[in-house]
C-alpha cells in the first residue's frame, strides 16, 4: 500500500519568527546609521541658521484663546449623520499662574453624503474655527495669541470639481472661503505682523515634516534655493556650502526622524514661505499676504509641531517669530508626544461627548421615523392650508 505525504507549510507565527531573525540585524544597522548621520548633520543646521534656539519667556504673561475643532459621523439608515463643533477656551497667564477667563462654541448637526464627507467636514471645521476667532476679536477683550488646530488656508486639493460647485460640498467650500477672506480683511490691522502690538493668529496643524527636508536638500547658496526661506531669517551664507555637500545623507533619512533629530528643546527651524513651496493656496487674497510656516519643539518628550501664520517679510522679523514661537512653546506643558498648547487641549475636552451625543441623536431620528411623527406634522399643516 502506497502512502502519500502532504507538505506541511509554516504557520504565520513561524514565518514571522524566521523573518524577524533574518531582518533584525539589518534593521538595527540601518537605524543606527541614520542616527549617526543626523548627529553629524544637526550641528551644521544650527551653524547655518536653519535651526534656531529660542529663549524661554519667564515670567509668562499672556491672554490667549485656544480653538479646537472636531467632528463625528454616525451610520444611520444606510446614510450618515454628522456633528461638527468648534470650542474656544480663553486663558489668562499672569506671572506663570494660569486661569480660565472665557469660552465660546459653535456646532452643526445634519445628514451628509458619503462621497464628500471627509473634505466637507474639514471645511466646516475651518469655518467654525474662524468664526470663533472672529467672535474673540469682536468681543473687545485683548488677546496676545489666538491658536487654531486647523489650517489657516486651503490647499488646491480642497477645491471642488466643476460638477460639485452647486452641490453641498461646493457650497460649503464657498462659504468657508468667504469666511476666511472676511476675517483677514476685517481684522488685519489689529493682527501681527502688521500691528507690532497686535494679536498673533497661529495655526498648529498637521506635522508636514517634508517642508524643511525639501528646503534642506536644495542649494541654499542660490537665489532660487533661498527663495523659500523667509528673507528676514538669519541664514549664515558661509555655512550653506556644507549643507549642499551633506544633501545626499539627508535623502536617506525619513522626514519624521530627520526633524526629530535636528530639533532640540526650545528650538525652531528657519521660517519658510509655504505659499511659495505650495502655490495656489485658497483664498488667493489671503495667500497673497504670505503664508509662513516653521517647525518647533518645546521639549524632548514632545513631538515637533508645524506653526503656520499669515504675513511675509519684512513684517515678520526673526525677532517677532522668536517671540510668538516661544509663547506657544511655553503653553505646551502637558500631553506627551502629541501635546498641543494648553488652551487647545482644554477646549478639546468639551468635545469628548460628540460621538455619544451623535449616537443619541441618531436613535432619536430612527425612533421619530418609526413613529412617523414628522410626516404627520407636515400633513397636518398641509390640511390646515387647504
Amino acid at each position: 500500500m502506497t502512502k502519500t505525504f502532504q507538505h506541511q507549510g509554516r504557520s504565520l507565527a513561524q514565518s514571522l519568527a524566521i523573518q524577524s531573525q533574518i531582518h533584525l540585524p539589518g534593521t538595527v544597522g540601518r537605524i543606527i546609521n541614520q542616527i549617526r548621520s543626523i548627529e553629524s548633520i544637526a550641528p551644521e543646521f544650527a551653524k547655518a541658521g536653519l535651526v534656531i534656539p529660542v529663549d524661554r519667556p519667564n515670567p509668562l504673561n499672556l491672554r490667549v484663546a485656544g480653538i479646537s475643532t472636531q467632528s463625528a459621523l454616525k451610520n444611520t439608515l444606510g446614510g450618515y449623520l454628522y456633528i461638527a463643533a468648534a470650542s474656544r477656551l480663553d486663558l489668562a497667564v499672569e506671572n506663570n499662574a494660569v486661569s480660565t477667563v472665557g469660552q465660546d462654541s459653535a456646532c452643526e448637526l445634519d445628514d451628509i453624503n458619503f462621497e464628500d464627507q471627509s473634505k466637507r467636514l474639514q471645511l466646516i471645521g475651518i469655518r467654525q474655527a474662524y468664526e470663533m476667532a472672529d467672535a474673540a476679536l469682536r468681543s473687545g477683550e485683548p488677546y496676545d495669541l489666538i491658536l487654531l488646530d486647523c489650517p489657516l488656508t486651503l490647499e488646491r486639493s480642497m477645491v471642488p470639481n466643476q460638477s460639485d460647485r452647486d452641490r453641498e460640498f461646493g457650497l460649503t467650500f464657498d462659504r468657508t472661503l468667504q469666511t476666511i477672506s472676511a476675517f483677514w480683511e476685517r481684522h488685519r490691522d489689529r493682527l501681527l505682523p502688521w500691528n507690532p502690538q497686535g494679536t498673533a493668529v497661529v495655526s498648529l496643524t498637521s506635522k508636514r515634516y517634508g517642508a524643511i527636508v525639501q528646503i534642506a536638500q536644495q542649494d541654499l547658496r542660490s537665489p532660487a534655493g533661498r527663495g523659500q526661506i523667509l528673507s528676514t531669517e538669519r541664514l549664515i551664507p558661509s555655512q550653506l556650502a556644507t549643507l549642499d555637500r551633506i544633501s545626499p545623507s539627508i535623502a536617506g533619512i525619513g522626514e519624521r526622524r530627520f526633524v526629530h533629530g535636528i530639533l532640540g528643546s526650545y528650538t525652531r527651524t528657519a521660517a519658510f514661505q509655504m505659499n511659495v513651496q505650495t502655490p495656489r493656496m485658497e483664498p488667493s487674497d489671503v495667500a497673497n499676504l504670505g503664508v509662513v510656516g516653521l517647525h518647533f519643539r518645546a521639549a524632548q518628550n514632545i513631538a515637533p509641531r508645524l506653526m503656520q501664520s499669515i504675513g511675509d517679510a519684512p513684517d515678520w522679523t526673526a525677532k517677532l517669530l522668536d517671540r510668538v514661537c516661544s509663547q506657544v512653546m511655553a503653553l505646551m506643558v502637558v500631553g506627551g508626544q502629541d501635546a498641543l498648547p494648553l488652551p487647545i487641549q482644554l477646549a478639546a475636552q468639551e468635545q469628548k461627548a460628540l460621538a455619544k451625543f451623535l449616537d443619541f441623536y441618531s436613535r432619536s431620528v430612527v425612533e421619530s421615523l418609526k413613529q412617523r411623527e414628522i410626516e404627520n406634522i407636515w400633513l397636518s399643516g398641509l390640511e390646515e392650508e387647504l
